[in-house]
């Protein structure tokens, strides 16, 4: 099994959805540490803004919870900025290439 994705999925089920948004944001900004403004996230009631440059989308805590998996809130952000017009290589990186589920690690025999 995949390390990584292990500790995404601990943390997926065990972190409030305040403190696993962040560490999302946190990897996309990380990701996309070209772009000049980099990830924004703010937090008005319990709704959730994300942006990057002039791409924005809200959350809902409801939301999130729902989608909460190692990186399915993750792709879910990919995906809804995709559909604005945000455009990225989706094999730029293994982090991106585990948001779509399409990273094939190497075996070990």
């Amino acid at each position: 099994m995949n390390t990584t994705g292990f500790i995404r999925g601990y943390m997926s089920k065990n972190m409030k959805t305040e403190d696993f948004i962040g560490v999302v944001v946190s990897a996309l900004n990380r990701e996309f540490e070209e772009i000049k403004n980099g990830v924004k996230l703010d937090k008005i009631n319990d709704d959730f803004i994300v942006a990057i440059d002039e791409y924005k989308l809200t959350l809902s805590k409801a939301l999130i919870d729902s989608l909460k998996s190692p990186y399915g809130v993750d792709k879910y952000i990919l995906e809804e900025f995709e559909k604005q017009g945000f455009n990225f290589d989706k094999n730029r990186s293994q982090y991106i290439q585990y948001c779509f589920g399409n990273y094939v690690g190497t075996q070990v025999l």
